[in-house]
Parts: structure tokens; C-alpha cells; sequence
């Protein structure tokens, strides 16, 4: 078991997961500002192979933290926490930054095709020697599409260092039992994003019946934000049932 302090601290554990093209080095402003509030914070990776895999990894990982926790998702990431939050007992409300809240047989894929389609070239595939193809978010479009908002030299340094994610786990459909149907949510929305359209992230928080809070900001809120990232969550810590 890690050891959170929370009984000292009288707070719950935060977990921050994070999406595509990306590692948990996004979350470094709004960690520091949790830390500085006494939080236990937790940014575990997020594997980005499959979303059924990929929650089975978070789920395990909650299993090692005792007491309550928050749980928070960033855009694919919203989709495994959704998942992995079903059978963690610990989970007691779920925090979605500009962040993907799939229904039972939805894919990231099924749902971004409701609109209008991207450019042909937004990704770069990779193919792997397992069969499995990797997708990289374009440099052409990372900075303008994906990174609005957020420094411009910033941007070029996470256009670089991108972790791919499986074209498998944006295409897999989420099962039934889904953490959001249970937990109470809170939602970080964007209102200038590209990445995923705000009218879409809207209507998932809407259903998931999610406090949201609304800014002038990009798909990457948390780095250009993240006060309101931190807002969020102290707002999930105070209204959730905090109990073990």
C-alpha cells in the first residue's frame, strides 16, 4: 500500500490519468498545487494500448492506495477512468478535464465522428511488428489543434516528447459498467478546444449529470489553467462522501 497521510492530512487521494499524446508530466502545475494543499497525488501512466487494458492497469493501481480517492481523466483518459472507477470501491467521485465520458458501447472514434472530420494527415500511423498501429499526433496540427492556448515554445516541447496511443483503444467500445453512473463527476470544459469539440464534451457531461465548469481555454486546460483544474477537484473533494 502507498502511504497517503490522509488521515493526518483529512484529505483524499488524488490520481490524475492522463490521455493521448501525452504523459503524466502534463499534470506538473496542477500537482504542485495540490501538493501545496496537502493532497496525496498520485499520476500513475497511462499505458494507451487498449481501453480495456489500459483501465485494468489504473483499477490495479487503485487497489495499492488506501482510503478514499479522486479520481481524475484527461481526454482518453476520461474514457479509462470511466471504466477503470466501476469496480474501485475507494473511487468516490470522478473529475473529467476536457476528457471523453463514454456510454456503454460508445469509442472515442464513434463519438468524434458525430462531427465534422479532421484532416486526413491530423495523425501519423506507425505500424508495429505486433500488427498494431500506433497513431502520433501530427507536429503540423499539435500546436494549433491540440495545444491551443498554451505556450507556443511549451507546445513544441510536447509536440516532441508525445506519447502515441493505440488506434485500438480510441476504437474499442466502452462496457457497460461505467463509474460515472455511480459516482458523483465534476467537468473541466474548454470552450476553444479543437481536439475534441465542445459541443460533444458537453452533452457527455451533461449526461453523466456533471457539474461543469466552463473556460476560455483549449483541449490542454490542466497546463494552461490549472487553477481550474485544482478548483475542480477541491470542489469533488468537498461534495463527494469521503468514506473508505
Amino acid at each position: 500500500m502507498f502511504d497517503t497521510n490522509t488521515d493526518a492530512a483529512g484529505k483524499p487521494a488524488i490520481v490524475l490519468v492522463h490521455g493521448a499524446w501525452a504523459d503524466s508530466s502534463c499534470w506538473n502545475d496542477v500537482i504542485r498545487r495540490l501538493q501545496a494543499e496537502g493532497y496525496p497525488v498520485f499520476a500513475p501512466p497511462n499505458p494507451l494500448r487498449s481501453l480495456a487494458s489500459d483501465a485494468a492497469s489504473v483499477a490495479a493501481f487503485l487497489k495499492a492506495i488506501p482510503g478514499p480517492v479522486i479520481l481524475v481523466g484527461h481526454s482518453y483518459g476520461g474514457a479509462v477512468v470511466s471504466v477503470a472507477s466501476a469496480g474501485s470501491d475507494n473511487v468516490k467521485a470522478l473529475v473529467y478535464i476536457d476528457a471523453f465520458i463514454p456510454d456503454a458501447g460508445d469509442s472515442c472514434l464513434e463519438l468524434l465522428g458525430r462531427y465534422p472530420a479532421p484532416p486526413s494527415d491530423l495523425f501519423t500511423p506507425v505500424q508495429l511488428e505486433s500488427g498494431e498501429t500506433d497513431l502520433y499526433f501530427s507536429p503540423k496540427y499539435f500546436g494549433s489543434a491540440f495545444a491551443t492556448g498554451v505556450d507556443e515554445k511549451v507546445a513544441r516541447v510536447l509536440a516532441v516528447t508525445q506519447r502515441p496511443v493505440s488506434a485500438k483503444a480510441l476504437g474499442e467500445k466502452a462496457p457497460p459498467e461505467l463509474g460515472w453512473k455511480t459516482r458523483p463527476s465534476w467537468y473541466v470544459l474548454g470552450d476553444l478546444d479543437r481536439a475534441i469539440p465542445p459541443p460533444l464534451k458537453a452533452m457527455m457531461a451533461e449526461r453523466a449529470k456533471a457539474t461543469i465548469a466552463h473556460l476560455s481555454a483549449g483541449h490542454l486546460s490542466m497546463i494552461s489553467h490549472p487553477e481550474t483544474t485544482l478548483a475542480a477537484i477541491d470542489a469533488a473533494s468537498r461534495g463527494a462522501v469521503l468514506v473508505s
